[in-house]
């Protein structure tokens, strides 16, 4: 091999170079100086006019092997690193060039052979013997590794890459008790590496043997007593074992711990979901783990929405919408935690903060058909009836593929528009409502009971409420709207009974079914039954009614 230098450089017998030699290595330098300045193309060449120079040139050969391994042109490269080795068998680069090659190209079992080479040349780089055990790995000579790799360990003493290498080695073959002497020595050498720890107890909880499993993390835990990961750990054991107890008290003891990350944490709840579902005092647990991620991550949106979604699941919706609020407060982008305190607000019969909130969620989500509904409803309980059909017809427009939502968005804005006597966009709302959901039974009762009003279309209103109550037999205010019908149609006695009936199943203090009944039991004669009911009615009224004082006062209808 050429050292080149810019002085006179003596040849090895003593004299001076010769011309040819001197270009040669002049030569050599700009072919190394344009690959390190990236010119490959040019330095492919000069390379080359060395190789036409001295065709044994073994650096020329290892710098052509350079730039082609560089481009990936890996038979090439292969090529020149092997005829560099040839011309030159103790420059330990040209073999360590040559099998990476080798490995680029996946042939491994050339490589081992160089890497064989390398280490019965150099004995005492326990590198080499390290990569040579490696590269018999990758070539399928696994137990060949093995032994290599004791004969490293013997000299080098235990490393983790070595142990790693065996240990999967041995649960390959279902070794696990040599698999865990591997993992033990590490342990032994490394006693802070908790991943080691859990290595080991996998292999036993694959055995089953879940009580050493727990004596290994116990053992961590003391070494570690204030990590987390180790808790949980040793909660999935436990709880595997039956004592729940005792995997709860570990579980806790993570959730205390600042140091897990909330998205464990909630990872873990958000698992827990489908038995707290079912079972109260999982739902209890939960509850209490979601106060500790509240508790450790208070500046966190999600800390609050968790607890939110458990406190709802048991049936605390105000508490539960009070802590959706500070989500929000934190972070107000999330769409799905505003629909929740939207359904709160509805659920509840807070109108007043149904219209606050579905404000600011307008605000915030323009284009959620969701919340035009909501605000809709709010508007039609605070009888701002014109607002309300303003705003539900412009949410009825944003609905796409729901044919449900659509469904509910029209029913509304027939309510709507009946409260502002517009009868015709009315009735076009529900026919429309009724085109996504023939089967909405709140739209069958409602369209009908105000064609009943309006004493128009009386059998299709019949046929319409008679529909709604095959889907709501028990339903008192179904049940009225079709005795009413029947009052409408002149059939009184069948209104008598169905009227009856809907006091029956709640409406006992609704003073529109006292009333009803009432004229009904007028028409057949009772009308001293009739006065009672009329008078209940009116104790039970909160609004004035002017037609039922009249019933009252003479003792007669005011048909």
């Amino acid at each position: 091999m050429f050292i080149a230098t810019v002085s006179s450089v003596r040849a090895q017998d003593g004299e001076f170079m010769s011309n040819e030699q001197k270009k040669l290595v002049t030569t050599f330098i700009n072919a190394e100086k344009e690959r390190q300045l990236g010119n490959l193309q040019e330095s492919v060449i000069l390379f080359n006019q060395c190789l036409d120079l001295d065709p044994s040139h073994d650096a020329s050969y290892f710098g052509l092997g350079k730039i082609y391994l560089e481009q990936k042109m890996y038979p090439d490269a292969e090529r020149n690193f092997e005829q560099a080795v040839e011309l030159d068998k103790q420059n330990k680069w040209y073999w360590l060039s040559w099998a990476q090659v080798m490995l680029a190209r996946e042939k491994y079992k050339e490589a081992t052979k160089v890497y064989k080479e390398m280490v019965d040349r150099y004995p005492d780089d326990p590198q080499l013997r390290l990569d040579y055990a490696n590269t018999l790995l990758y070539a399928g000579k696994e137990r060949k590794a093995m032994k290599v790799f004791d004969a490293f360990e013997e000299t080098a003493g235990p490393t983790e890459e070595v142990a790693r290498r065996k240990y999967q080695y041995y649960v390959k073959r279902e070794q696990f008790d040599k698999a865990a002497e591997e993992i033990e020595k590490l342990i032994e050498a490394f006693p802070g590496d908790n991943q080691l720890y859990g290595m080991l107890a996998d292999l036993y909880k694959v055995q089953g043997d879940i009580d050493r499993a727990i004596e290994v993390y116990e053992k961590a835990r003391k070494a570690d007593p204030g990590n987390p990961y180790i808790q949980l750990s040793l909660s999935e054991f436990y709880e595997s074992k039956g004592q729940n107890d005792t995997a709860y008290h570990y579980l806790k003891e993570a959730y205390r711990n600042r140091n897990l990350d909330i998205d464990t944490k909630v990872g873990v709840l958000l698992k827990m979901y489908p038995q707290a579902e079912r079972f109260p005092k999982v739902r209890e647990q939960a509850i209490e783990l979601s106060e500790l991620v509240v508790a450790t991550h208070p500046d966190q949106a999600k800390s609050y929405s968790v607890l939110g979604d458990f406190l709802f699941l048991d049936g605390r919706s105000v508490a539960a919408r009070r802590q959706y609020k500070k989500a929000t407060a934190i972070d107000p982008s999330r769409f799905a935690i505003w629909n929740q305190i939207l359904y709160i607000d509805s659920e509840q019969g807070d109108f007043d903060s149904l219209l606050l909130d579905s404000k600011g969620a307008m605000d915030l989500f323009p284009a959620q058909p969701t919340i035009y509904f909501f605000h809709g409803l709010a508007l039609i309980q605070k009888a701002n009836y014109k607002e309300a059909a303003d705003v539900l017809k412009s949410g009825s427009q944003l609905v796409i593929g729901n044919n449900a939502l659509s469904a509910q968005m029209l029913a509304s804005l027939g309510d709507a528009y009946y409260e502002l006597g517009r009868n015709a966009s009315s009735d076009s709302a529900y026919n429309a409502a009724l085109s996504y959901q023939p089967n909405n039974a709140y739209v069958l009762n409602n369209y009908s009971y105000f064609l009943s009003l309006r004493n128009e279309r009386l059998e299709e209103a019949k046929a319409m409420s008679a529909r709604s109550l095959e889907l709501e037999p028990s339903n008192p205010s179904y049940l009225d709207t079709y005795g009413w019908i029947l009052y409408q149609l002149g059939n009184y006695e069948e209104a008598e009974l169905f009227l009856s009936r809907a006091l029956e199943e709640g409406a006992k203090s609704s003073p529109e079914v006292l009333e009803h009944y009432g004229d009904a039991l007028f028409k057949l004669g009772r009308k001293e039954e009739a006065m009672e009911q009329w008078k209940l009615a009116k104790g039970f009224s909160n609004s004035p009614n002017e037609p039922l004082n009249q019933k009252i006062e003479t003792g007669e209808l005011n048909d």
